[in-house]
C-alpha cells in the first residue's frame, strides 16, 4: 500500500531519492526517454528545494513570533496589575464617593474588563480617558492619569503584534501548502514517466525502486530516506541478447 499522503518534510525524502535513482538507473536504458527524464529529475529538485525554502521561512516566522509574543507576555502582565491596583485604590475612597461602574463598566471590577491583550487596551484605555475630566473624584487622578497613558502605548504594540501575527499564520500555511501542491504536480508526473519506461521494458513491478512512497504504507510517516536497493535496468535489446 502507498503512502497517500506526502507532507512537507515527506518531500525532502521522497524527491531528492527519485530524482537520483531515475538519473542513476535510467538514463541511457532507452535514449529517446533521456531529455524527458532529465526534465522531470530537474523539476523534482526544484521544487523540494523550494518546499524547503517555504517550510523554513514558515518556521523561522513562527519561531519569532513565539520569541516576540514571550517578549510582550510582561507588558500584557503589567497592564492588568495596573487595572488591579486601580480598582483597590478605588476601594480606598469613601463610600459612595466614586461610581466603579465608571472606570469599570461592565460590573465595577477590573476582573470583568477580560484578559485577552485587547480586552485589556480598551480597558485601560477607557480608564485613561475618564481620568482625563478635570472633575474626576478619584485621589491623585493626575499620577494614575500617566500610569494609564504609558500602559496603553506599551500595550497597543501587543495587540498590534497579535495581530500581525495572526495575519502571518493565516498566510503561512497557504504558501506553504502551495509548494507542496507544485511539488506533488511535480512528482506524479515524473511517476507517470517512469511508468511508461517502465511498461517499455515490462518492469512496472520495479516503480518502488524509484519512488519510495509506494513501499510506505497508508498512514506511516517517513522520517529519513531508505537504504539504496541493489537491482539495476537493463535496456530490452540487452535481455533479449541474454536470453539468445
Amino acid at each position: 500500500m502507498a503512502d497517500k499522503f506526502i507532507d512537507q518534510d515527506e518531500t525532502q525524502i521522497y524527491g531528492p531519492y527519485a530524482s537520483r535513482h531515475i538519473r542513476a538507473r535510467l538514463l541511457g536504458i532507452i535514449p529517446a526517454y533521456d531529455p524527458a527524464l532529465h526534465y522531470v529529475t530537474d523539476r523534482i529538485d526544484a521544487a523540494t528545494a523550494t518546499m524547503a525554502a517555504a517550510v523554513s521561512a514558515a518556521r523561522e516566522k513562527d519561531a519569532d513570533r513565539r520569541k516576540g509574543a514571550q517578549g510582550k507576555a510582561p507588558i500584557l502582565k503589567g497592564a492588568k496589575q495596573l487595572l488591579g491596583k486601580f480598582s483597590q485604590h478605588l476601594s480606598g475612597h469613601d463610600p459612595g464617593s466614586v461610581d466603579r461602574k465608571v472606570f469599570f463598566p461592565k460590573d465595577g471590577t477590573a476582573r470583568g474588563a477580560g484578559s485577552s491583550a485587547q480586552d485589556v487596551l480598551l480597558a485601560v484605555l477607557h480608564v485613561a480617558a475618564r481620568l482625563e475630566d478635570p472633575k474626576s473624584p478619584v485621589r491623585d487622578a493626575a499620577h494614575w492619569r500617566e500610569r494609564f497613558d504609558a500602559a496603553a502605548k506599551a500595550l497597543a504594540s501587543v495587540v498590534a503584534f497579535a495581530e500581525d501575527a495572526r495575519v502571518e499564520r493565516q498566510s503561512l500555511t497557504p504558501e506553504v501548502e502551495a509548494a507542496r501542491q507544485a511539488w506533488l504536480n511535480g512528482y506524479q508526473s515524473a511517476k507517470a514517466l517512469v511508468e511508461s519506461l517502465l511498461r517499455q521494458l515490462g518492469r512496472l513491478e520495479q516503480m518502488p525502486l524509484f519512488f519510495h512512497d509506494l513501499n510506505v504504507p497508508s498512514g506511516a510517516r517517513v522520517t529519513e530516506a531508505p537504504p539504496d536497493p541493489p537491482q539495476t535496468l537493463t535496456a530490452p535489446e540487452e535481455d533479449e541478447t541474454e536470453e539468445a
